[in-house]
């Protein structure tokens, strides 16, 4: 009996244990909340008196890397005692470098408070691929404003480490607004998820900006002295081109770590990013007497370029019945301006062509190249080769005119052979190198050069049915006129547009009906306006 009473203690004493080691392992990670503290923010600086220096030089972003590699180096920092340097590679006036080291593999979180802007929160991105250091660049910053950043760092066992400071974000450097004023917007429209980017801000060469939904200024982009046409992401860097002849490559923290020359050749209007890692780029041949007729290749790990296209080559014989148009001052032989391009498969190409308001699909881009198919106005082709390449109209209305952004679109949905196209339809009608054409013309498009608010243009979609040899108006809507340049993407459960002449953006949803519009600041239009997360570039 006695044995029998003393087992039961020592079984009732063993459990204890284990509820009391269950308890310890149930119990919640510590966190630690140090409040405000003053964290010092450093800079880098470089002798820039040489009329020539520019920051888009890798000799120039070696001394920037070898500065901030002393700095990393004066002590052991934490996440409670880090490196802040402002805009360390010179590429984003208000971009935060943030370092510290630890031994463990976590995650950081900020919130950027101003007064009288919206809370801006995010997941950063680290850049460091070591577990036991941490580098960002930490976008959001308002220039010119004192800003609050709170950060919250989780590590692996559930732990978490909060603290907040803060810091007076350098001023726009081109002086462009910080505010983008909202006048419209639908009652309870939600905007998407991310972030609005500015391209070719004329008035502004050189800079590209980053808003919010709020139209509230995130980041300064700088590059040197041309428009920035268009951005792509390639290996958790960004590719863009910052001269007429020059693109380059920058990492998520800012930091340029290629640079291409295109010699002999000016970039023009837009790029385009194929599976094998090449730039697809649209390009004036110098060497040539006619401009914006020709696409390269552009290889981004050895940096070799090549002619992959030459129109005249493919449509000579229309280009002997156009002619250049001079005017006092020059002479130019713009007889097809190709303003957009995408990738449409594997060896196919969708080229927007505003001089002939028309859309061609190339095929056998890389080895073969051949037209195989055009979307435009029957008079424009007519008596030419290239009259049968035309597809069908199905259905009454009017076709694109000057259109811009051509994006080529699949759907699982869609039978094969069928995809979508849709476009920033610009509806004006612009057709100068062929003086002598007295055919028709697209009676509703506009001739009105500056923008007002008679005329408008239109989101334009198109399901194009290769196998019928048709193309047909799905979907269209109205939106502020733009005679030139402008931009349309679908973003997700929303439609981006840019009118450019009109210097207006709007986030509109899938059926058309605007959420939201922003007016911005230019002299004469913005290229481009579109959106994007910047998710595994910047951010989580």
């Amino acid at each position: 009996m006695k044995c029998e009473k003393f087992m039961a203690w020592i079984f009732v004493l063993i459990f204890a244990i284990i509820l009391a080691g269950c308890s310890a392992e149930a119990e919640p990670a510590a966190n630690e909340n140090l409040g405000k503290l003053t964290v010092p923010v450093e800079t880098i600086s470089l002798d820039k008196s040489d009329e020539n220096f520019s920051y888009y030089d890798l000799t120039v972003q070696e001394e920037l890397q070898q500065q901030l590699n002393g700095l990393k180096e004066k002590k052991n920092y934490t996440f409670k005692e880090p490196l802040l340097v402002m805009n360390p590679y010179g590429t984003n006036t208000t971009g935060l470098y943030l370092y510290f080291e630890e031994e463990s593999s976590s995650s950081l979180s900020y919130t950027v408070s101003v007064d009288g802007s919206s809370d801006f929160t995010k997941t950063a991105k680290d850049a460091n691929k070591d577990e036991t250091q941490a580098e960002y660049q930490l976008i959001g910053l308002v220039p010119g404003e004192e800003n609050n950043v709170s950060f919250t760092y989780k590590q692996e066992d559930g732990s978490t480490m909060i603290y907040e400071f803060t810091v007076t974000a350098p001023k726009s450097q081109s002086g462009y607004p910080i505010e983008m004023v909202q006048t419209e917007k639908a009652e309870d429209a939600e905007l998407s998820d991310g972030l609005f980017y500015t391209l070719g801000t004329d008035g502004y060469a050189g800079y590209s900006y980053v808003f919010d939904n709020e139209g509230t200024m995130r980041a300064e982009l700088i590059t040197e002295d041309y428009r920035t046409d268009r951005m792509v992401f390639y290996e958790e860097t960004l590719i863009t081109a910052i001269t007429d002849s020059m693109l380059a490559r920058i990492d998520s923290l800012g930091k340029i770590v290629d640079i291409y020359q295109l010699e002999g050749f000016n970039l023009h209007h837009d790029i385009a990013l194929n599976e094998n890692g090449q730039l697809i780029v649209l390009a004036t041949d110098q060497a040539k007497n006619s401009v914006e007729d020709v696409v390269l290749s552009l290889d981004l790990e050895t940096g070799e370029y090549k002619k992959l296209l030459d129109f005249d080559d493919l449509m000579g014989s229309y280009k002997e019945m156009t002619a250049p148009v001079s005017d006092e001052k020059s002479s130019t032989w713009d007889w097809l301006h190709y303003n957009s391009i995408d990738l449409a498969g594997q060896d196919s190409m969708i080229l927007s062509s505003r001089e002939t308001s028309a859309i061609m699909k190339i095929s056998g881009i890389y080895d073969n190249p051949a037209i195989d198919y055009l979307i435009g106005n029957e008079g424009v082709w007519a008596g030419t080769e290239f009259e049968d390449k035309l597809l069908t109209k199905s259905g009454d209305f009017e076709g694109q005119s000057g259109q811009h952004s051509v994006t080529y679109l699949e759907d699982d949905s869609l039978p094969e052979g069928q995809y979508y196209l849709y476009m920033f339809n610009n509806n004006y009608w612009w057709y100068l190198s062929r003086p002598d054409y007295d055919g028709p013309t697209n009676a509703k498009a506009s001739l009105a050069r500056e923008a007002n608010e008679e005329d408008h243009s239109q989101f334009y979609k198109y399901l194009v049915d290769e196998k019928a040899g048709t193309y047909q108006l799905v979907q269209q809507f109205d939106v502020p006129y733009s005679s030139i340049v402008s931009s349309a993407q679908i973003y997700g459960d929303s439609i981006i547009i840019d009118s450019g002449v009109s210097k207006i953006l709007g986030e509109y949803d899938t059926e058309g009906n605007l959420l939201a519009q922003f007016p911005y600041e230019a002299d004469r239009f913005t290229y481009r306006i579109f959106k994007d997360t910047f998710e595994g570039y910047w951010f989580e």
